[in-house]
């Protein structure tokens, strides 16, 4: 199985780095996932200009990248419990998450995906996101391999 999670953010610095990096490694004997950090200048300047330019800029940059069952990550997505998470996981062998930039997604890349999901319909920060995007993939792993992480 191949995971592969693309955002868009601007540094790798933050704190919540070491902890993605930990639930990669922990995750590494189900699946083999890769964490792609895209951003760019057109990405930069886009999003100093407007909305509909930074949507343009990351259906340029997402759109390539389309591979496999893409699960688009919107606010305003479905709701998944863990175990439906789970699911996707399971019936796919290889899987692209998209987490949106500033201005989330257009709706020409939401209707790209295979499903929109909604991590939850709080506004929250891209790294803390990206850092439960991670987790329950760990966690929907652990639950296919019937591992006690889940309980």
């Amino acid at each position: 199985m191949e995971i592969l999670v693309y955002s868009i953010q601007k540094s790798l610095t933050d704190s919540f780095e070491s902890e993605i990096k930990q639930y990669i490694k922990m995750s590494s004997k189900y699946a083999k996932i890769t964490d792609n950090v895209v951003f760019n200048d057109k990405i930069a300047k886009a999003q100093s200009v407007s909305e509909a330019m930074s949507h343009r800029a990351y259906e340029d940059v997402y759109e390539p990248k389309f591979k496999g069952f893409c699960v688009v990550l919107d606010e305003r997505g479905k709701d998944l419990n863990s175990f439906e998470f789970a699911k996707i996981l399971r019936e796919n062998s290889q899987i692209s998450f998209f987490i949106g930039g500033a201005y989330g997604f257009s709706e020409k890349l939401r209707q790209k995906g295979d499903i929109v999901v909604s991590l939850s319909k709080l506004t929250m920060a891209h790294k803390i996101a990206k850092l439960m995007l991670f987790e329950q993939i760990f966690r929907g792993l652990c639950i296919n391999a019937n591992h006690p992480y889940h309980k």
